[in-house]
């Protein structure tokens, strides 16, 4: 049997209709022990209006954002559902004592049905909720990436936060060396079907490293749900096959998930690229290449993690996580370079491998305090990675006769651990205002040895002669020591104030064994930032803020090693690089009406004085040398406008997002500065039957660089689900692009040096079907009460 006790007057509280909400505790009917992560939903007319979770001494608190007759619900494993009778809100009532008693048989899983809007503001961070999204159950987690505001994904898959790509990117709010190491071959073996949430925040806390220049963002995965559960996908497509399975189960204080996901693309890309080379301003060379590339992407993930929970205020959790990828290329080129001097012509083959291990062991433990928002968190992790790769060239002369042969392997180790601590202090009962303090130790130490080898002193042997110049073998490493402190503050009239400073040092160097001379480098960066926010009303908030964010080089950056792959177009890494500071202020107002109607809305500027950008230069042989270097200043100045809205069955929701960047470069006397605006828009419609249908679409008119931009590229889908055996079971069928064999876009750069159009074919047509299964063992206990209560599931 279950009770509900009235205990003390309710406390009005800000932002809620009336200055109310519907606040109360939950504890065992047996010895009234607080439940802590039970569910807690207000429901109206059968329909979940909002939801929340209790917390470790057992107390909710639910808003209340508009009048009428409610009921509230509180379900938890191994205890019988409990259903109010329909109430009166606002009016006199006290915060419930919900007294639940213990089942005496196994339970069903419970779920909730609570609808959660797509796109959601909370304070510092805009949230795309994946979810609610049915498309995302195929792909990626780069396709999940592409519809979430303020984000753009290139056809060629790089990520970018409001035009910059230096972004950081966490999992489940804490770092993860996958993403840090290669972000696009790491997005891509994430299936999106794992993803709850894409968090987007633009003024991060002290709290988060300064790493990131453009921002956080952070994915978090789908929760465990109570008891044992299982959960398989197969997805087959002409571009992508996937298939991923996890299992999660309790078993007395401990918690055990497994996850595994292999995948396998294929991308294919071709190009025409004509440069001219110049001298003095004037024509000295033509290039022309006609490139066709395809590229296969195969990637096995799995990671294992153990829960135990010493009591209900204590936890440690271990994780080990396995990733292993390869991205094999060929390529076929045409070249012909044409001077003063005559003209030369060849075809290439070139093949690619690159191969990357990884593993990362990680354990926390997490400390709750009786006192509402007091928290102690330590985290350890150790990670390590081994990468190989390797280009092979075969050049021909038009008659097909064996010209030049090179091969150029680097191979690569590396070891990363991190040690942090946070804890969180709340300076009143409410637990609203707090100090938030915390200390990190970082290292990374990392070996790279790379080569060149080719048969230039005979061409057409199978010689191949090693050239010193180009080879050599690289001792890197980083420290950083970082310590933070930060002040929240809420006042009765509903303002928010947060103020943060975070300084890290940082050492980091490098040794080589022939070719460069040593070096070493040491700086500090102090870094705050400030957030204000105002809650109008109801339906209106705004908010003001203002951060400092850094970016520094890494092994990848400094590392020297030069791809020849393609003899005319060489890259490398630059180690002399420096770290560069962004500052951004940025203002905001958000609308949520009663109706379901969402509007946000942003503007901001950032400036940028010692970027790192990529820098071609084309010589007098018409040969041109692309590395990262320090050569520019940016300033950009932008918004963001999201809504969402539902009319009956249809759903409706899109977002636009317009900058104006300014690129300058004192020391090559190069300027350039461009307007970029892009939108995205997503319909849902649900159909009877369990059936949904969706369609999306995005657009932009193409990135600016320091040196030039590309033109317009889109993308669209359609999507149909039919849901069965309860929702336990799905078929998705997809479509992208189905309306053209190819993307194309065009690239266009001018520099001193040169002037270059590229015209690049993305062949990105696409169909999948997904096959969804979720397994559960629990069973539900089917009593009188248990009838009464609605349909839940936890989200």
């Amino acid at each position: 049997m279950l009770t509900t006790v009235c205990s003390q007057a309710q406390q009005p509280v800000s932002g809620t209709t009336g200055g109310l909400t519907i606040s109360g505790a939950v504890r065992d009917s047996a010895d009234r022990s607080p439940i802590s992560f039970a569910t807690v939903v207000l429901l109206r007319e059968g329909k979940v209006i909002s939801s929340a979770t209790t917390d470790s001494l057992g107390r909710f608190s639910i808003p209340l954002r508009e009048k009428g007759v409610f009921t509230i619900g509180v379900s938890f494993v191994g205890y019988n559902n409990y259903l109010s009778a329909p109430t009166a809100f606002p009016g006199m009532q006290q915060p419930y004592q919900v007294l639940l008693r213990k089942s005496t048989a196994t339970l069903q899983t419970i779920t909730v049905n609570a609808k959660k809007r797509l796109i959601e503001t909370k304070g510092d961070k805009l949230v795309y909720n994946a979810t609610v999204d049915i498309s995302n159950k195929a792909g990626s987690a780069a396709d999940v990436l592409r519809k979430v505001p303020m984000l753009t994904v290139s056809a060629d898959g790089e990520v970018k936060m409001r035009g910059d790509g230096n972004i950081k990117v966490l999992l489940n709010g804490l770092p993860s060396g996958i993403l840090a190491k290669n972000l696009k071959e790491a997005l891509k073996i994430i299936p999106a079907g794992t993803i709850a949430a894409v968090e987007v925040i633009t003024s991060p806390s002290a709290k988060y490293e300064a790493e990131g220049a453009a921002g956080v963002i952070n994915i978090v995965t789908k929760k465990k749900i109570k008891g044992s559960s299982a959960d398989i996908s197969l997805s087959a497509g002409n571009l992508e096959q996937s298939a991923s399975a996890s299992l999660n189960t309790i078993r007395g204080n401990f918690d055990l998930s497994l996850n595994i996901n292999a995948s396998n693309q294929r991308e294919r890309k071709t190009s025409t690229l004509n440069r001219t080379s110049l001298l003095k301003g004037l024509p000295a060379g033509e290039l022309l290449q006609e490139n066709d590339v395809t590229q296969h992407e195969r990637g096995l993930y799995g990671d294992l993690g153990v829960t135990y929970r010493i009591d209900s205020l204590q936890k440690i959790s271990t994780t080990f996580t396995l990733w292993n990828g390869a991205w094999p290329s060929k390529n076929t080129l045409y070249n012909l370079y044409q001077d003063g001097k005559g003209s030369t012509a060849y075809n290439q083959k070139s093949d690619q491998t690159n191969h990357s291990g990884y593993y990362e062991l990680s354990t926390s433990y997490q400390k709750l305090f009786r006192r509402k928002s007091q928290e102690l968190q330590v985290l350890g992790m150790v990670s390590n990675s081994a990468d190989r790769s390797r280009y092979v060239t075969q050049q021909h002369t038009l008659a097909g006769v064996p010209a030049f042969r090179e091969t150029g392997p680097n191979n690569s180790k590396s070891w990363d651990f991190n040690l942090q601590t946070d804890y969180t202090h709340p300076l009143d009962l409410s637990g609203k205002n707090l100090v938030e303090t915390g200390l990190k130790f970082s290292r990374t130490s990392a070996t790279s040895a790379y080569s060149a080898r080719n048969n230039e002193h005979a061409p057409g042997s199978d010689d191949l002669v090693e050239i010193p110049s180009r080879s050599d073998e690289m001792k890197y490493f980083q420290n950083i020591y970082a310590a933070y402190l930060s002040l929240k503050f809420e006042t009765r009239n509903q303002w928010m104030f947060r103020a943060g400073l975070r300084y890290e040092a940082t050492q980091l160097g490098a040794e080589f064994q022939r070719t460069s001379a040593p070096f070493r480098s040491t700086f500090g960066n102090l870094v705050p930032s400030i957030l204000l926010t105002k809650t109008l009303n109801e339906q209106h908030d705004v908010k003001l803020s203002y951060t400092e964010r850094i970016r520094r080089p890494w092994i990848w950056d400094l590392n020297p090693f030069v791809n020849a792959a393609d003899p005319r177009n060489l890259t490398s890494g630059n180690p002399l690089l420096r770290p560069e500071t962004t500052r951004t202020i940025e203002a905001g107002y958000n609308y949520n009406a009663a109706s379901g109607f969402t509007l946000n809305n942003s503007v901001y500027f950032s400036s940028n004085s010692n970027a790192i950008e990529m820098l071609t230069t084309v010589d007098s042989l018409g040969i041109s040398r692309t590395l990262p270097s320090n050569i520019a200043a940016n300033k950009r100045l932008g918004a963001n406008i999201n809504a969402a809205m539902e009319i009956g069955n249809l759903t409706v929701n899109g977002g636009v997002e317009l900058y104006q960047v300014w690129f300058k470069s004192d020391a090559l006397q190069v300027k350039n500065d461009a307007g970029f605006y892009a939108f995205n828009l997503n319909l849902s419609y649900t159909l009877p039957r369990d059936v949904t249908l969706q369609a999306s679409g995005d657009y932009s008119n193409g990135y600016v660089t320091l040196q030039g931009r590309n033109s317009a590229s889109w993308s669209y889908s359609f999507t149909a689900q039919k849901e069965f055996l309860n929702k336990k079971a799905s078929v998705l069928v997809g479509v992208s692009n189905p309306f053209q064999r190819s993307m194309l876009q065009r690239s266009y750069a001018t520099a001193p040096t040169f002037r270059s159009t590229e015209v690049n074919n993305y062949y990105n047509r696409s169909f999948h079907i997904t096959l969804n299964w979720k397994f559960g063992s629990m069973k539900v206990h089917n009593n009188e009460e248990e009838k009464k209560m609605p349909p839940m599931r936890r989200h």
